[in-house]
């Protein structure tokens, strides 16, 4: 018993031999030739740690409200249960990774126009932190707030505003490819850090994004944020076991956080007014706050996504908040929410593989609320599920579920516990594509137990181009379930806390309490009453019968007196 305690302590605890060591340019302001081992004898740059080899469950700790113009390239790996951390120590703001250099020497041309020089031609000027807007026509057409890019004379133009100049202000442009990268590492846990202003390298939809780990399994990224990037903030390519949780992206120029073919969780994230940038690489002419393509095996869970693709500049693409491109073997999507994106809340491309979307929040977007869709004509679309998420609001349909119309293309999907309410116009569901149950293209796919409002004219399409006004007609059309009230619809409006608050669970009274259909393990979790993205979000059990919509009714406690109360008179 003895021995197999301490071969166990032995496995579970990181080596004796681990080391912390300290990277600090601002506060105690270190040297290379220091050991780094601690916080008086700290690394300067982080070409040292670039350099260096570190060894399974080593710490690389950089000093925070420090900023390091250079690119972190991770050296090592890890092992299991003993990772090699990069992260934060001290107080303060997050360390800063910046893909961007300062540029202090600048000469006035005319008026309020000035230029400098560069080496690397960047694809993203600052000002105090914020973006400029990049011209393409030349510098006699400069504006307040655009600049310019002369690879003739290698020059940067920028026109701030009228009177003033760049000797006042923090004027950086982006020179790296990346803030933070690494390829075919694993155990590797990135913490704490801020990594921004990347640069992008021609075409390439790799290059630009804050952090990017091409091949890399078992990494966690975790409490980081990702901001100002010219294209993603977080990339994933390829690997397996990876977890980003926790971590905010916002204003990059693609994506906020994308995952291109690797097994991994996304928990806990927040995604907003991303995709900034259009018409330059491919992943800027579509995108979304959180992007999968060609991905197995992927949860998307807890997080917020939302503006993502408002501030465009040029207009040109319209941005989902969670968006699986090609997906395969697997995805779910659970307990998010996802608003007033310029694209659809969750489009879902379901390719192969169990797809499944549960107790989502989805309102206010410029596009459909939910799609499942499928446009592969070889490979159907089979054995998902869309249960208990409420989308409200959405300029289009609130629920759409389509394929590619080939024989067996939709076969045994599922639809149930929704609440798709339309506020005004379009029409809340939209069912075609085969996934009407025609019969050669399509068969055994359910639609029951949802609330999609009262009956108005055209609210449900069955079949391309084939509009329903009541319930009735839709419910005995061919492919549906045959008789009057056989889908179980809610055929009213539903009741909600505050919509215009974003308070979607259900009041007493509301028709949709106990209207549900009992799923069971593991479709029986609904978002609680309260939930705040993404820290407070809380689930519990659904009720029994369960209740239509993301969230599980929870009635007001009554105050009730207690019965052994004491009553004192006083004189």
């Amino acid at each position: 018993m003895t021995k197999r305690l301490i071969l166990a302590l032995l496995f579970s605890c990181p080596p004796l031999w681990a080391t912390t060591y300290y990277v600090d340019n601002c506060v105690s302001v270190g040297n290379d030739r220091n050991n780094g081992t601690s916080t008086s004898t700290p690394w300067l740059t982080i070409n040292k740690v670039n350099t260096s080899k570190f060894n399974p469950g080593d710490s690389i700790l950089f000093e925070s409200t420090c900023t390091w113009r250079e690119q972190l390239t991770v050296p090592s790996s890890g092992s299991a249960g003993s990772p090699i951390t990069f992260g934060a120590y001290g107080t303060g703001a997050a360390p800063i990774i910046s893909g961007a250099n300062l540029f202090t020497s600048w000469t006035l041309s005319s008026g309020s126009v000035y230029y400098t020089s560069y080496s690397t031609a960047p694809n993203q000027v600052f000002e105090d932190g914020g973006r400029l807007t990049q011209s393409t026509v030349g510098t006699a057409s400069l504006t307040a707030g655009q600049w310019y890019l002369d690879t003739v004379n290698s020059r940067i133009w920028v026109y701030l505003t009228a009177g003033d100049s760049p000797s006042g202000h923090t004027m950086e442009a982006s020179q790296r490819q990346y803030a933070i990268y690494g390829s075919g590492i694993s155990y590797v846990t990135i913490s704490g850090l801020e990594a921004s202003e990347s640069n992008g390298a021609g075409s390439s939809e790799e290059a630009g994004s804050g952090i990017h780990c091409n091949t890399c399994t078992n990494l966690l990224v975790t409490g980081v944020t990702v901001l100002y990037n010219y294209n993603d903030g977080v990339r994933l390519d390829y690997g397996s076991n990876n977890v980003v949780s926790y971590s905010r992206a916002a204003y990059n120029g693609a994506n906020g956080f994308a995952n291109y073919g690797a097994a991994s969780l996304f928990d806990h994230l927040v995604a907003y007014y991303n995709n900034q940038l259009a018409g330059g690489d491919g992943e800027q002419s579509y995108g979304a706050g959180i992007k999968f393509d060609s991905a197995p095996n992927q949860i998307v869970q807890y997080s917020t996504s939302y503006g993502n693709g408002v501030g465009q500049s040029p207009v040109s693409a319209a941005v989902d908040g969670i968006w699986c491109d090609t997906c395969g073997s697997g995805f779910t999507a659970q307990y998010n929410l996802v608003y007033d994106n310029t694209g659809e809340g969750i489009f879902v491309e379901a390719n192969s593989g169990q797809i499944s979307v549960l107790y989502n929040v989805v309102y206010g977007n410029l596009d459909w609320g939910i799609e499942l869709a499928a446009d592969n004509t070889s490979i159907p679309m089979s054995g998902s599920i869309v249960a208990g998420n409420t989308s409200y609001g959405n300029a289009g349909a609130q629920i759409a579920i389509d394929a590619a119309n080939f024989p067996g293309g939709c076969v045994n999907n599922l639809v149930y516990n929704n609440i798709a309410f339309q506020v005004s116009g379009n029409t809340p569901f939209r069912v075609y594509g085969g996934c009407e149950n025609p019969g050669t293209n399509g068969s055994g796919n359910v639609y029951t137990y949802n609330n999609f409002g009262t009956a108005t004219t055209n609210f449900i399409e069955w079949g391309h181009g084939v509009l329903y006004s009541t319930y009735s007609s839709w419910e005995t059309a061919t492919g549906n379930c045959g008789t009057v009230g056989c889908s179980h619809s809610i055929e009213a409006a539903p009741t909600f806390a505050n919509a215009s608050a974003g308070q979607f669970w259900l009041t007493s009274g509301s028709p949709g309490i106990g209207a549900g259909l009992n799923l069971g393990s593991p479709y029986n979790i609904g978002l609680m009453p309260g939930s705040a993205w993404p820290t407070g979000v809380t689930t519990g059990p659904t009720n029994t019968p369960p209740d239509i919509g993301a969230f599980v009714y929870v009635p007001p406690v009554a105050l009730i007196p207690p019965s052994n109360l004491l009553v004192l008179s006083v004189h």
